[in-house]
């Protein structure tokens, strides 16, 4: 969910910190788990159009839609072409990201049918350990004893997510950033999808992001256009 390009000037403006002048940096506001409520979406119609918008309606509209509720993410639309569609929430991001915890997180993704096979489903097991109010060191482990264990995998090749939706709200962009294709690599394969080298149109998460090595980690490639076909920023 969270992508950010780096650049000179991210790190120029790192170096000028509060921290650098010696003032104390403000306190993470979100070190820990919000109430509930905060990451639930209260109008399920709402929701289901939000997670439809992550990719085009030739996809979207045959599509699998899961929502979030009190007891987990849930079907709230049976599908017919292998895709499912859902609004991603914070605690889909690495585990060592700043804003794991961040309630106003958004972000509908259309998964293909490989995601669908190998990164939904820890997707959906770590929403049951958040709900029930495991900590996220807590989830950590619990994900690094599963993939040790080969309950969980590395993303099956081809795995990706349409992310396409003006109505995202993504760690570090705070708004919709820009529309693009979201990979799923394994951890030692970020370099061989030469995402993040000179000249690359695939974009590395930075590591800032904090992924762990038993995470599927999330590539971007950003495209021309948002899901209604209009066209996106260019920069």
């Amino acid at each position: 969910m969270k992508i950010a390009l780096v650049c000179a000037a991210a790190t120029l403006a790192l170096s000028c910190s509060g921290a650098a002048f010696g003032r104390v940096p403000s306190p993470n506001p979100y070190a820990t788990m919000a109430p509930l409520a905060k990451y639930l979406i209260r109008d399920r119609k709402a929701e289901i159009a939000l997670a439809r918008s992550g990719g085009p309606s030739s996809i979207s509209d045959r599509a699998e839609v899961l929502v979030l509720t009190k007891r987990g993410y849930v079907v709230a639309v049976k599908g017919t072409n292998g895709w499912v569609c859902a609004v991603e929430r914070s605690w889909m991001a690495g585990f060592d990201d700043p804003e794991f915890w961040n309630w106003r997180a958004r972000g509908p993704a259309c998964f293909n049918p490989p995601a669908v096979r190998s990164v939904l489903p820890q997707y959906l097991t770590i929403t049951q350990w958040v709900l029930s109010g495991a900590t996220r060191e807590a989830i950590a482990a619990k994900a690094k004893t599963d993939y040790a264990d080969h309950r969980f995998a590395d993303p099956a090749s081809g795995s990706f997510a349409f992310m396409l939706s003006k109505e995202q709200y993504l760690l570090g962009a705070d708004g919709p950033w820009r529309p693009h294709i979201m990979p799923f690599v394994a951890y030692d394969q970020v370099r061989t999808w030469a995402a993040g080298v000179k000249g690359s149109p695939i974009l590395a998460p930075p590591p800032s992001a904090g992924f762990r090595p038993y995470q599927p980690v999330t590539l971007a490639i950003p495209v021309a256009h948002w899901s209604d076909g209009s066209s996106a920023p260019k920069s």
